[in-house]
């Protein structure tokens, strides 16, 4: 705000604020043009921001340790093992050497498609070098952050641009254990572990689900005046960037009543643990159908594919989901009494907002400060965690030693 835009375009303190916090929320939502109001330096910091959200504010920091070569402390390992997901901190190190050489490699790749879409497109090859490293960057970190004003929206008949992003935000929001999982799979040839398996599965469920839902639903809506494939193209598209990249090909302000229903329940769900996108995370859900399924058939464990689902999974589970609808309940509420837009409208911003998904029917930078402080409180905690978050305050039960009776509730 002070730096690089007090000459050619000023910046509110409420939209510099809203902007920091929606690219290290790695979310997307904009209330300024990023392509045009943005100077390329501010640009650059966005940038920069969209890095650090990405791979998380402790594997940077301590990868800047490790850089000076400072040693990295118990506390820092623990800290950096819970983020991961990783039950001790035995080998976070050379975890994290892991998931910095896989961030950048893949970034690299993705820039290098991306450089030969957009000379492809006509783009001179400076600009194009720097359309690709924002736009692999952004779609790798699943930010959604464009610099084009209809974000991808002029690439919609293009198969190089929508492709390389639609794979980086996919392999982006697989997660950092699963990546790693797969390279040391591949290189040793052993056998996939469950969590994996159980990302990759329901990964591809979700992705075929949005596909062939949303094409449907848009074939004579949004997509109408294109031609059959390209409405297939766009529809897979419109599947892939509600798992929290924020991207569009067709603007969601198009899309029938039907489709945007699909685009919110895609959002709730989001990307995969320890991923670089929110939602309330792939495996949430697979562990809650699959309860389901269990229960149905009257069996007492949750079972998949020969393991044992413990009960403190299904707990945390729980939580999550309550956690996460009951925040968006209370965001939604919060900007129902502030703003005035349409009920559908202010829904699909604050579940965008909580996923920190970043697509917006066209409300954002149309809403008031208080309104843009609400949305900033859901991104931060969308990206944090709101059960990480609320673990923070709140002092754990200590563990007594009576253990009561069961009681019998009727439930459904």
């Amino acid at each position: 705000m002070l730096l690089f835009n007090i000459h050619s375009h000023p910046l509110r303190f409420v939209d510099a604020l809203f902007t920091a916090t929606s690219a290290v929320c790695v979310t997307g939502l904009v209330v300024v043009d990023t392509g045009k109001d943005l100077a390329p330096a501010s640009q650059t910091v966005v940038l920069l921001l969209i890095q650090l959200g990405g791979i998380g504010v402790m594997t940077a920091t301590t990868a800047l340790s490790l850089l000076i070569r400072e040693r990295i402390g118990l506390r820092q390992r623990m800290f950096l093992a819970g983020g991961f997901g990783m039950e001790t901190p035995a080998g976070v190190v050379r975890f994290l050497r892991r998931i910095l050489l896989l961030t950048f490699s893949v970034e690299t790749v993705g820039a290098l498609f991306l450089y030969a879409g957009f000379l492809r497109a006509g783009f001179s090859p400076l600009r194009s070098l720097y359309n690709a490293v924002f736009h692999s960057v952004s779609a790798f970190c699943n930010a959604g952050f464009s610099l084009f004003s209809d974000s991808l929206a002029g690439f919609s008949r293009n198969l190089l641009i929508p492709g390389t992003v639609m794979a980086l935000i996919v392999v982006g929001g697989l997660g950092f254990m699963v990546l790693s999982e797969l390279m040391m799979t591949v290189r040793r040839r052993e056998k996939l572990s469950m969590l994996p398996r159980l990302v990759l599965f329901t990964t591809a469920g979700l992705l075929l689900f949005g596909l062939f839902s949303i094409t449907l639903s848009e074939w004579n809506h949004a997509f109408a005046g294109m031609s059959g494939g390209w409405k297939i193209w766009n529809g897979l598209f419109a599947s892939v960037t509600p798992r929290t990249a924020g991207f569009d090909t067709v603007p969601p302000a198009t899309f029938s009543s039907a489709g945007i229903f699909l685009l919110i329940l895609l959002m709730i769900v989001g990307a995969s643990p320890g991923s670089t996108g929110g939602g309330f995370k792939t495996t949430t859900l697979a562990v809650l159908l699959v309860s389901t399924w269990n229960n149905l058939r009257k069996n007492p464990e949750i079972n998949l594919w020969n393991r044992r689902i413990s009960i403190r999974i299904l707990q945390r589970t729980v939580t999550v989901v309550v956690l996460y609808l009951g925040t968006i309940g209370l965001g939604l509420g919060a900007l129902a009494l502030l703003e005035p837009f349409p009920f559908r409208s202010l829904l699909f911003e604050t579940v965008s907002a909580m996923g920190t998904v970043g697509l917006s029917l066209g409300i954002t930078a149309e809403l008031s400060d208080a309104g843009k402080i609400v949305l900033m409180l859901l991104m931060f905690w969308g990206r944090v965690g709101i059960v990480t978050f609320l673990y923070g305050l709140l002092k754990p039960v200590p563990r007594g030693k009576v253990s009561y009776p069961d009681a019998d509730i009727p439930i459904g």
